[in-house]
């Protein structure tokens, strides 16, 4: 009993939840005005089922642990609910996600103080004891650092100063989804029959368009190499004049003069057919980020990145211009900057002078 009520005031406790002491003032009228606005979210035409999740929202926010269906309604509901109605709500009633995501959208929009934050992409995954859930494959689980049986979700963050908050994701689907040996399990989860595989770099390409379409005001897209290094990615958010901070590997080749691209002329004596492909002509050879590190000329800082529980988290970092080759042999010329942790380079491209990559992040 004593544990029950120490929980509960653990709970209730604003800086449980990274909260100033006066972020609780006048709660219970502020999430009841909160929960008026995303309530059309979770009505259709036929049904209302917004009691459901009223009702789970309510668990989310008074219990500390075991939040699963059926403790949740017995907690809220009665002890001789079993759940069965929060089940059915989060798998197969018809409330649209996408409603949710853009009702959390426009409240970003009308917030003054949020404006000019930054844009996340990243996955997350989740172990699974069984293959009959939507998207579960043997997969690498960032969270657990290894290949398991999971569940993998893109994920779009925004952030602004101390306020964060998910504003899109999107399942991941593995590419042996979409044959016929799970042709059943997509019925069954009502997985659209049009949909087609996407890697998890054109999903968190397709949140990010989505965000600028909507009118999200962020103001840089951050990612880590996993989008990073995928020259289409990068091409595509160039494409739309956005400016990002894309962790790339430390092995990434980078040029630091301009190479001269062509298809060189056959040499006397040579036999066999003409060249065909573009090669540098001009003798300029690529370079890793790594080797970067070492370079005499570039001036270093230490950056504060964010406080930790064993004290400040602190790169060392630099700026350099540098050109990558993108699609169609087209140069970019993005600035490079690199950060140190534990003497790890990792190099950060994007698109504009204006910030201190390093800064950003």
């Amino acid at each position: 009993m004593q544990n029950q009520i120490y929980e509960r005031k653990v709970v209730f406790d604003p800086r449980r939840w990274g909260l100033p002491m006066g972020a609780m003032a006048n709660p219970a009228n502020r999430l009841q005005g909160l929960w008026a606005r995303f309530r059309p979210c979770f009505k259709t035409k036929t049904r209302d089922s917004s009691k459901h999740a009223w009702s789970y929202l309510r668990g989310l926010l008074t219990m500390e642990t075991k939040r699963n269906y059926a403790n949740i309604a017995r907690q809220v509901i009665g002890p001789e609910d079993d759940g069965q109605n929060f089940q059915q709500f989060m798998s197969d009633s018809p409330w649209s996600t996408r409603a949710v995501f853009d009702q959390i959208q426009t409240e970003v929009r009308q917030r003054p103080e949020l404006k000019g934050g930054m844009l996340t992409v990243d996955e997350s995954g989740d172990k699974k004891a069984g293959n009959q859930s939507a998207g579960v494959a043997r997969q690498h689980l960032g969270r657990l650092g290894k290949v398991d049986l999971g569940q993998m979700g893109v994920a779009l963050g925004y952030y602004q100063a101390a306020v964060w908050m998910m504003v899109d994701g999107e399942l991941y689907l593995p590419e042996e989804w979409f044959g016929q040996a799970h042709g059943e399990l997509r019925h069954r989860w009502y997985i659209p029959p049009e949909r087609t595989f996407s890697t998890k770099s054109q999903l968190g390409l397709e949140m990010i368009l989505r965000a600028k379409a909507n009118g999200l005001p962020f103001q840089v897209v951050g990612c880590d190499s996993l989008y990073g290094r995928d020259s289409r990615f990068r091409a595509a958010l160039d494409k739309e004049s956005l400016l990002y901070l894309g962790e790339v590997p430390s092995d990434t080749h980078v040029y630091l003069e301009r190479p001269e691209m062509g298809v060189p002329e056959k040499p006397l004596g040579h036999r066999g057919r003409p060249f065909s492909r573009q090669r540098i002509l001009n003798g300029i050879a690529a370079v890793e980020v790594r080797q970067l590190a070492v370079y005499p000329d570039l001036a270093w800082q230490k950056v504060k990145v964010r406080p930790t529980e064993r004290g400040d988290l602190i790169y060392e970092c630099t700026a350099s211009p540098c050109l990558t080759i993108g699609s169609e042999n087209r140069f970019k010329i993005p600035l490079l900057s690199l950060c140190l942790s534990s003497h790890r380079p990792l190099g950060f491209f994007r698109l504009s002078p204006i910030l201190a990559a390093g800064r950003a992040w």
